[in-house]
């Protein structure tokens, strides 16, 4: 069956290699001159902003009937729980354990692909420590170790004293640390360039086709089916493409086409705020990455040209409005977060800040999947932090293409 993959992101890569290893003849469709060209840090910033106006103005569509969907999508929801609580149906999973579900599966799948395939594993990482300063949510997240656990996850939890052995830098927390989860050498915290040029390659040997510098500009729709995509090359000449099966795995530009083809695929605006600190002494400094989690916090430790320096990132709800300033207060708050957490380790004075935009589903959850369309396919993960979650995704996405059961127990989309 000959399958066009929209999207050269590591979902569309991902979603590629699995469609040809299941005998699929495969092409894909990206705007960017490289595949994968975010994860391998060679995205075309002109390109980009082109594709975030085009989404604001689909935000701004939204957004004069955003009122009567809302209600809608309420009442649906509604029914919905009426209707389980009539027949009987058991109360489903949580958003959350779909995801560990997904990442332990994942995982698996990296650790198959470096030994079958010979992708290499990248470097290795000094893992990952969630750091808890609330003793009742320490106590709620021991609670839950074992149905964790049971769904994959590997992370072990740590008194807190072990947590200050494996991470001295965080002494000043002594009797103020309730415990911690650590997860050794976690791939999804390893820059994912060398995995993502690796997988081109894989693609590549399959024999999948990716036309690069090619712009989707609209999906046809025809009798229930997407007919043909409309795009424009890299001299702004328009191209017609055709296929058996689409898979829309465009990022957050997918609702573009989603809506206009009249596919539900709600999302929300997060607001992420990046702060960069230069070091003051590298002997207080984290040798892990740390999530704080009462403070919603990630911490890592990152070189830069000038010296090495901690990143921290804290995400907050947001409406995608270009115009919108950073909160100072919520700047000072992280700033003083790190003192309390890292004191004399970073020079604060000297911080810079970067603030970007994401969009994410409504329920957190990648959409994999099938729409309305028959040959029309999701995979879509607008705002994922953890990369190596595509390899779940497009295994997965891959199977459901050949009509075949998925390996993993999750709430993929079923119109």
């Amino acid at each position: 069956m000959r399958v066009v993959v929209l999207g050269a992101g590591l979902l569309g890569v991902t979603s590629a290699y699995y469609l040809q290893q299941l005998g699929h003849e495969v092409t894909v469709v990206d705007r960017h001159a490289t595949p994968a060209a975010k994860a391998r840090g060679r995205v075309d910033t002109v390109v980009t902003a082109a594709a975030d106006q085009l989404l604001r103005q689909s935000a701004a569509r939204r957004a004069a009937r955003a009122k009567w969907v809302g209600l809608y999508v309420r009442l649906r929801r509604r029914f919905a729980k009426l209707l389980d609580r009539a027949i009987g149906e058991a109360p489903k999973s949580k958003p959350i354990e779909h995801l560990v579900r997904l990442g332990a599966y994942s995982r698996d799948i990296v650790r198959s692909l470096r030994d079958e395939a010979g992708v290499p594993p990248g470097q290795r990482n000094p893992g990952l420590l969630s750091i808890y300063t609330d003793a009742d949510a320490f106590n709620a997240r021991l609670a839950r170790a074992s149905h964790w656990k049971d769904l994959g996850c590997e992370e072990r939890l740590v008194s807190a004293e072990e947590a200050l052995r494996i991470e001295p830098a965080l002494q000043a927390l002594r009797g103020e640390l309730a415990g911690a989860a650590y997860s050794l050498d976690d791939p999804a915290a390893r820059d994912p360039a060398q995995f993502a040029a690796s997988m081109v390659f894989l693609c590549r040997a399959a024999g999948v086709r990716f036309l690069t510098q090619h712009t989707v500009i609209s999906l046809e729709e025809r009798a229930g089916r997407i007919d043909h995509v409309e795009l424009l090359d890299a001299d702004g000449q328009p191209v017609v493409l055709r296929g058996q099966a689409y898979v829309l795995a465009l990022g957050i530009s997918s609702a573009i086409h989603a809506e206009k083809l009249k596919i539900a695929m709600p999302f929300r605006f997060l607001r992420e705020y990046i702060v960069t600190i230069p070091l003051k002494d590298a002997t207080r400094a984290p040798r892990v990455a740390l999530r704080d989690r009462q403070g919603k916090l990630g911490i890592r430790r990152i070189e830069t040209p000038g010296s090495d320096c901690l990143r921290v990132s804290a995400t907050v709800r947001a409406s995608f409005d270009e115009e919108s300033e950073p909160d100072s207060d919520r700047v000072d708050a992280i700033l003083r977060r790190i003192e309390t957490l890292l004191p004399g380790a970073a020079d604060t004075a000297h911080a810079s800040l970067e603030t970007v935009v994401h969009a994410v589903s409504r329920d957190g959850l990648p959409m994999i999947g099938k729409t309305r369309l028959f040959n029309l396919f999701l995979n879509v993960a607008p705002g994922a932090r953890g990369w190596i979650n595509a390899c779940g995704a497009g295994k997965s996405i891959a199977r459901i293409v050949s009509g075949l059961r998925p390996e993993l127990e999750f709430a993929f989309r079923n119109p």
